[in-house]
């Protein structure tokens, strides 16, 4: 009987004799940049607007409320007894919280293109934890023959499989039905690293911030040379270099004024901060960063170009433009990969974008009253949406327009008012409202009857 170990063996080779590795990328990629730096994910970061772009985004993912829904008759509502909710809003795993995963997932897929979570799940296939792997440790390949993974699972020839280094020379074979998959943009299964696309772009931002810290850095900026006319000695020339490092050397002592001996005159040679145009080269760059990574760039401090009159409209777009795109690939892949079999069938998860208005008083108020008015929302759902006590039954009242009548009292009021299906039609000739009506001579002579009876009784 083969051992464990050997099963794995064997699988493993299967897989990994020809591993077809979809492309990820169709440009030429060299970490040394024209600028002359060095760009990789980690260096990227170290870019201010790059840095606040991937946090704003990832942060504000993550931040969304996230639970499971059921389809129901009346609509959507929520599952909060499902174990997927906790794991989604709760608590991915014992090492991460909900909040963690959504941010560490987001960020990595925004650097890389691709963030990864390994779904651990119980003995009846039911998630119980969401494990993220970084994206330098995964692979996804195709297999060249029908196999199975690490846990059993069957992955068909030609099909998608997760290969997950562990550090120690060994590797672990996913399904794609037991891996989280953010996916950024790209053209196939793989996302593209954004970092092979913007390098020349974030090399030039480097470039220029590592300028900037070296001119204010170096108190002999702008440069100069110090022209002897007489030859110096070796040492008289080494004095010479270390007096002017310890007294103008440093920001503390720029655009001193040096005193030189030995007949000498010092001379500028370099260009200085307004003619290099550094702090508006530092404001293009924003701009340009902020293309790369998708973010606004009035979420990342820039502020140049926003104002009152436009902020709230800044704000709508980056929910639709900005937020909107990542929500739904959470949304997709939890209800792609977290489902299954006939127990989950109508359930689905559902990110609530609402959230984002918390910070706003004045809309959430003006969100809510819209929603009262059209009888969408009772009392009690709007405190619930604060985080506030409920008020108890009355609360759950909905409530309209027509002096904020209840929904049953306005539709009793439509049938008491309506005109019975029975009711027999007017008749076409039929006087007009207010005419006296026609008698005919039976009538009329029984009229004068009954008025000469009741004069004989008044005379009586």
């Amino acid at each position: 009987m083969r051992s464990i170990s050997d099963l794995f063996s064997g699988i493993f080779a299967r897989f990994t004799s020809e591993p077809r590795r979809p492309e990820e990328s169709r440009v030429p990629y060299n970490p040394r940049t024209v600028a002359g730096v060095t760009i990789t994910p980690d260096t990227a970061i170290t870019i201010s607007a790059y840095w606040a772009g991937i946090r704003y985004l990832s942060q504000t993912v993550a931040v969304l409320p996230w639970h499971v829904m059921r389809t129901t008759p009346a609509g959507g509502e929520r599952a909060s007894n499902s174990p997927i909710d906790w794991l989604l809003w709760q608590r991915a795993s014992d090492e991460w919280s909900a909040f963690q995963f959504r941010e560490t997932l987001t960020h990595w897929a925004l650097r890389w293109g691709n963030g990864y979570a390994e779904i651990e799940r119980d003995a009846y296939e039911r998630p119980v934890a969401l494990w993220p792997i970084h994206p330098e440790r995964t692979e996804v390949c195709r297999a060249t023959a029908a196999a199975e993974d690490a846990y059993g699972t069957a992955i068909p020839a030609g099909g998608l499989y997760y290969e997950v280094s562990n550090g120690t020379g060994s590797k672990t074979v996913l399904a794609p039905r037991n891996m989280f998959h953010i996916r950024g943009f790209g053209e196939g299964p793989v996302g593209v690293n954004v970092t092979t696309y913007a390098a020349q772009s974030l090399g030039w931002a480097r470039a220029a911030q590592i300028f900037g810290a070296a001119y204010f850095g170096n108190g002999a900026v702008p440069s100069t040379i110090v022209r002897n006319k007489k030859p110096l000695s070796p040492a008289g020339l080494d004095r010479q270099r270390k007096e002017m490092r310890q007294l103008y050397g440093g920001p503390a002592k720029a655009h001193g004024t040096a005193h030189l001996d030995a007949d000498a005159e010092i001379e500028r040679i370099g260009l200085n901060a307004a003619e290099t145009q550094l702090i508006e080269v530092h404001q293009h760059l924003i701009e340009e960063v902020c293309r790369w990574v998708g973010a606004p760039p009035h979420k990342v401090m820039h502020l140049l170009r926003a104002h009152y009159n436009n902020i709230e409209h800044q704000n709508i777009e980056v929910v639709v433009d900005a937020i909107s795109p990542w929500a739904k690939r959470f949304e997709d892949e939890a209800n792609h990969k977290l489902f299954g079999g006939v127990r989950w069938r109508g359930f689905y998860t559902k990110m609530n974008m609402n959230a984002l208005l918390r910070g706003d008083m004045k809309a959430r108020m003006e969100f809510y009253r819209g929603m009262v008015q059209v009888g969408a929302y009772s009392p009690n759902r709007i405190l619930q949406l604060e985080d506030e006590n409920t008020i108890g039954a009355e609360g759950d009242i909905h409530v309209m327009q027509e002096q904020m009548s209840t929904l049953r009292y306005i539709a009793e009021k439509e049938q008491k008012t309506a005109t019975p299906e029975s009711a027999p039609s007017p008749r076409q000739d039929q006087p007009d409202e207010g005419d006296a009506p026609a008698e005919d001579d039976a009538a009329a002579d029984a009229r004068s009857e009954f008025e000469a009876a009741m004069s004989e009784r008044v005379d009586a």
